[in-house]
């Protein structure tokens, strides 16, 4: 007779086993008996058993109510079954163990059913996922083509099909000669080279294309081919609408900046002595930097106008700049126009609040005019901004930070201001990191003729005249004159006398009474044979000159004319200056 017992063992090889052992399922191989003659170390884990407290058993003592014993008498497996051990369920497959035509056992194998759900969760994240990328890939592109290192087609989306004319499913398998025409996706493959917004004619359209080697490694394992754009008819259009919007943005960065940016540049101002060209050299080096800048001259000299220019000529050009007349704002108004004010922060605020200027400002430049008229507690106030570089407004809670470059500008006397207590001093070193000096026109001498012509031109242009230039009266007028309003002052005179003559030279009748008047007093300054008179006399003048120039800095002055200081205070005592 057949024994069972002894050959099922047989069968179990040391090969077997060890297979058996390493699988991630619980395995149990029982006899035609129902005697349990193998288990593997995943199944006792699973069951929570020890490998010998089974072997030998009868499976129904372990399985109650297990069908192998059925399985082993039909001759036919039952599959994906589920049967609850314990707390836990499994999901078992149970078969006939045969062997040279003859059933010998059966074969139980098993997995806890969370594996089974967490594999099986996998495989659908992972198909969901698949989709996901098919559907991007087929929006992303006009058309996305994969081959792999021979040149055929391993994946092709249904755009690029439809582009075509064919389907996903003759394309893909075939060579990608056979399938696009005028493709350089083999060729691709040969150079490891991408080619990149390449233009491609397929029939009678033109497509933008780029195609890319894929690698693994150090090798190319296929390449891949997108379509940008399937009709460049579509690109140029885009182009065009693209080019119009610049072209408008242009315009209204324009506009913007002629609104709030600067309104004058260098160009616009005139030099022609060596001081006025000092101070313009000056300006412009400091115009590439981001320090605060002091403009000292008297009214009428341009200060506003440099102002201006080194704005225009800086790295924040294209922001705002920003002026505010510190001498023209009343004092109760200074604090909200500065700094701006929330909603509700007084009677009379405007709803939903309003920004300072030194927020508008934010990015560009804060020309603070008349300096040295702001009060003493808005000084306070604006040394914190530019200490902490942010601003609270009135009624606000939090700080704002802001980006700003001040540019500083007075016809007084800082210094002086210091001693009396009319400005601060901390402010004052905080301002004056550049400081440019604007002469006053009447130490101009001769160059004033050279402004004036300037001037005339600008003027003919603008009120269109045709006066050719100033007759040798005027001439004599105009270097005798003191020009206490300075440049705005000539500009005035000449603007009026422009257009009384209308053409031709200036006359003296053309220019205002206390002009005319001036010629008298000019016929009466005759120069003496006192030599000694004489050089006193012009260096009392050029005294004066030097103490003006420098705001009345004796220090600055006797730089300025190259002596001592010891000597320039005897000279000034001896002419009682």
């Amino acid at each position: 007779m057949f024994n069972q017992t002894v050959q099922l063992e047989d069968l179990l090889s040391e090969t077997l086993c060890e297979f058996l052992e390493s699988i991630c399922n619980g395995v149990i191989i029982v006899d035609t008996e129902g005697i349990i003659r193998y288990v593997n170390k995943t199944c006792a884990q699973l069951l929570g058993l020890k490998v010998s407290e089974m072997l030998s058993r009868p499976i129904a003592s372990i399985a109650p109510g297990t069908d192998i014993l059925q399985v082993i008498r039909d001759g036919k497996p039952s599959l994906r079954l589920q049967i609850r051990f314990g707390e836990n369920t499994f999901l078992v497959d149970r078969t006939p163990f045969v062997v040279a035509g003859q059933i010998v056992g059966g074969i139980s194998l098993f997995q806890a059913v969370t594996d089974f759900e967490e594999a099986s969760r996998k495989l659908s994240e992972q198909e969901r996922e698949l989709r996901q990328l098919k559907e991007l890939v087929d929006q992303l592109y006009d058309g996305i083509v994969m081959i792999d290192r021979r040149g055929i087609i391993t994946m092709i989306n249904q755009s690029y099909c439809d582009f075509l004319g064919t389907t996903i499913e003759e394309a893909v398998g075939k060579h990608v000669t056979e399938v696009i025409e005028n493709t350089r996706m083999h060729i691709v493959l040969e150079t490891g080279k991408p080619e990149l917004g390449e233009l491609m004619r397929i029939g009678d359209r033109e497509i933008l294309v780029s195609r890319m080697p894929l690698w693994e490694g150090e090798q190319i394992v296929g390449g891949l081919g997108k379509v940008i754009f399937n009709d460049l008819r579509e690109l140029r259009s885009i182009v065009e609408r693209y080019n119009l919007m610049e072209r408008k943005l242009d315009l209204y960065r324009q506009e913007l900046k002629r609104m709030k940016g600067a309104k004058y540049s260098f160009a616009h101002i005139y030099a022609e002595h060596p001081l006025m060209k000092e101070a313009i050299l000056l300006a412009k080096r400091v115009s590439k930097t981001r320090s605060s800048v002091l403009i000292l001259g008297e009214s009428g000299t341009g200060k506003e106008l440099f102002a201006h220019a080194i704005h225009e000529s800086s790295p924040r050009a294209e922001h705002a700049f920003v002026r505010v007349n510190c001498a023209a704002i009343p004092k109760d108004l200074m604090e909200a126009e500065l700094f701006g004010y929330e909603e509700g922060a007084f009677t009379g605020a405007k709803k939903g609040g309003k920004p300072g200027k030194l927020q508008l400002a934010h990015g560009g430049t804060l020309f603070l005019d008349e300096i040295g008229d702001m009060p003493l507690d808005m000084q306070v106030k604006l040394l914190r901004v530019l200490q902490e570089k942010e601003v609270e407004r009135i009624g606000g809670t939090r700080p704002i930070p802001v980006d700003i470059r001040v540019i500083a500008a007075t016809h007084r006397p800082l210094e002086q201001l210091i001693k009396e207590n009319k400005f601060r001093e901390d402010l004052y070193y905080r301002l004056q990191v550049f400081t440019i000096n604007i002469p006053p026109l009447r130490v101009l001498g001769e160059s004033i003729l050279g402004l004036v012509g300037h001037l005339l031109k600008k003027l003919n242009q603008e009120l269109n005249t045709a006066v050719t230039g100033i007759s040798g009266r005027v001439k004599e007028v105009f270097l005798a004159h003191r020009w206490p309003g300075n440049v705005r002052e000539l500009q005035n005179v000449l603007e009026r006398a422009v257009q009384l003559a209308e053409q031709g030279e200036l006359q003296l009748e053309h220019l205002p009474p206390y002009l005319q008047d001036q010629q008298v007093v000019s016929r009466a300054e005759q120069v003496t044979l006192d030599l000694a008179a004489e050089l006193a006399r012009a260096e009392q003048k050029v005294l004066q000159l030097a103490l003006e120039q420098c705001g009345g800095n004796k220090v600055r002055a006797a730089e300025l004319l190259g002596i001592h200081r010891a000597s320039l205070y005897r000279k000034l005592e001896k002419y009682g200056l």
